[in-house]
């Protein structure tokens, strides 16, 4: 597989997209693994804070509604 960036060889999948990325074009984001409500009410997250990100896809900042799922 190559980089989404420069064709060279990949090194990583971006966590989000899965497109590939070599260790020069490679970047960092938070990524949500879990939401829950914790014992105090609040609405928590579990994050991994330096998951492999491509530069190109836009994660949303929010959950998505999909009613069609319904």
């Amino acid at each position: 597989m190559n980089c989404i960036h420069c064709d060279r060889s990949a090194h990583a999948n971006c966590r989000f997209c899965g497109r590939a990325v070599c260790k020069d074009h490679l970047q960092e984001m938070p990524y949500i693994v879990e939401l829950y409500t914790g014992e105090d009410g609040d609405q928590k997250a579990i994050v991994v804070p330096n998951a492999i990100y491509c530069g190109i896809c836009k994660p949303r900042e929010r959950p998505v509604p999909m009613p069609e799922l319904k």
